[in-house]
């Protein structure tokens, strides 16, 4: 298979997890070593493989790698559970439309879109802050304008802490948004505010960003310009 190479031992023993509900095929298995899990895998209902997360000492370590219909789409390098190293994403006809790197759980998360009509263009489709493995600062789901966003959260350690907002394909706030978030727990508008005057890491709320058209960091900005 193009793009992949196990970081799972050949010498691992294989041990059936679960089968698929509507027959004896294998969907989960796991690989033993010595006694310790080094790795698991799942399997589509035709026997190939989807999904493969090498492990040590419990967690990811190695390459991790996401596969459709036998292609590889995404492989990411792991160090002790952490995301460490170059990601690579492929597109279903085997076209590298993407990267991006990772320090020991760090940096900006991305993913790409291919169209499967017209131009074929690559576009940035999610952009999120990673921090120490944690979801941490802005993410947001871009339109293929690459001027506007459709969904948009805040996080801080992995809690929800800001203002959500996802908006309708005409461009319009959904009904409920913007919703308001503290520590992962949605509060009123009022509450979110009176939370702010004593948490400098909650955004500012602003009127304007109800509208989608956003002004994008450098970095992200940079990815665009690499998806295009």
């Amino acid at each position: 298979m193009k793009h992949y190479r196990s970081s799972i031992p050949k010498a691992a023993t294989e041990r059936v997890l679960a089968t698929h509900q509507n027959g004896p095929q294998k969907y989960k298995t796991e690989y033993l070593l010595n006694g310790e899990i080094v790795g698991v895998r799942q399997f589509d209902q035709n026997g190939q493989l989807e999904l493969e997360r090498p492990m040590k000492n419990g967690v990811t370590h190695g390459t991790l790698y996401d596969i459709d219909d036998g292609v590889v789409t995404f492989a990411e390098p792991y160090r002790n559970g952490l995301a460490h190293g170059t990601a690579k994403q492929w597109s279903y006809d085997g076209e590298l439309i993407g990267t991006y790197t990772m320090n020991h759980g760090t940096g900006l998360d991305l993913w790409r879109c291919k169209k499967t009509w017209g131009n074929k263009r690559v576009f940035l489709a999610e952009a999120r802050h990673i921090k120490e493995g944690k979801w941490h600062g802005f993410e947001c789901w871009l339109n293929e304008d690459q001027k506007s966003v459709h969904d948009e959260h805040h996080f801080w350690e992995n809690l929800q802490h800001g203002v959500q907002r996802s908006w309708n394909s005409e461009g319009r706030l959904r009904r409920g948004y913007p919703r308001y978030w503290v520590n992962n727990k949605q509060v009123s508008k009022r509450e979110y505010l009176r939370a702010r005057t004593n948490d400098p890491n909650l955004p500012p709320f602003r009127e304007s960003d109800n509208r989608p058209r956003r002004k994008f960091p450098p970095e992200v900005l940079d990815a665009m310009n690499l998806a295009s």
